[in-house]
């Protein structure tokens, strides 16, 4: 029983609440897609649900149905296992909304933004990307407003979920397992094997986004609130994807302010898989680290 539980702290060890988490945050988060995502698209299909719009559109509709739905149940599923598994407060997971939540918020998403700038920037200073023209549109049959629209509720909802997963509940428990040096290893390592079956992936962007890992952890470290990794995680998939027009993790937004062109060779740029996936994102990442550290050092977000 020693294996499994722990009387000491009078609950199970870390690895199997990390497991049973896991478990909890399967069976939540399908549960959008079942009762709510098929019965609909059979109804689309059968012409009986949002007949007139094409396949691009009536995806973009539905995702942003589930979406929400499915950050709210990973979300809850955090909530439940902190509760019932860890019997310890939120605010041991970074979550306390209290003023300085969302000033971290705010400061998390400023940095995320200027990362993305830079790396803009950089590529474009160097050749490797040239802009073609502003407010572009890249899928069929979807406005510009629509694309926009689903791009930004799709990176509200996979930055929050996203964050409280990996660098709220898997960072924290793995601390507990170990310590926080292994933990910020050990999850964003998982972060970057749970993408490397994204379209367009590679060795190189596993490796990129084991980095950008990295920075959302130390982000968590300079705050000590999960609120910093969310602000920047979300900033940082918006520009990357529906400002500047890169792809986001392998995958295309369906419009951008910014139309771009690249250039240079994908080992720099990240190519079709985006920055994370080149020498300039994983340049931002790591120059996002040392701000974050350097802010830790002086104390300067808690």
């Amino acid at each position: 029983m020693r294996v499994f539980w722990s009387s000491a702290e009078g609950r199970l060890r870390a690895l199997w609440r990390i497991v049973i988490h896991a478990v909890g945050a399967a069976a939540l988060g399908i549960l959008p897609v079942i009762l709510i995502a098929e019965p609909l698209t059979m109804l689309h299909r059968r012409g009986l649900f949002l007949p007139a719009f094409s396949h691009d559109g009536y995806d973009r509709i539905i995702n942003m149905i589930v979406g929400p739905l499915l950050a709210c149940a990973l979300v809850a599923s955090v909530i439940l296992a902190a509760r019932w598994f860890d019997h310890r407060p939120l605010c041991e997971f970074g979550v306390t909304l209290d003023h300085l939540w969302w000033r971290n918020l705010g400061i998390g998403f400023a940095i995320g933004a200027a990362l993305i700038a830079f790396t803009f920037g950089l590529e474009y200073a160097m050749g490797w990307v040239r802009v073609t023209g502003t407010w572009s549109v890249n899928a069929a049959g979807v406005s510009l407003p629509f694309a926009l629209s689903f791009s930004l509720v799709k990176v509200l909802c996979v930055g929050t979920y996203e964050e409280f997963v990996s660098r709220g509940y898997w960072f924290r428990n793995i601390s507990d397992g170990l310590n926080p040096a292994a933990a910020a290893i050990i999850s964003s390592a998982i972060f970057a094997v749970l993408h490397a079956t994204n379209e367009n992936s590679s060795i190189l962007s596993t490796a990129g986004l084991f980095i950008n890992g990295l920075l959302f952890v130390s982000a968590l470290w300079a705050t000590g609130r999960l609120a910093a990794p969310i602000g920047l995680h979300i900033a940082w998939n918006l520009f990357q994807g529906a400002v500047f027009g890169f792809p986001v993790s392998g995958d295309k937004e369906g419009a951008s302010i910014i139309a771009i062109q690249q250039y240079g060779s994908a080992i720099l740029t990240g190519g079709s898989f985006g920055p994370e996936a080149g020498i300039a994102g994983i340049l931002a990442s790591l120059i996002g680290i040392v701000i974050f550290a350097v802010l830790r050092r002086r104390e300067r977000l808690r």
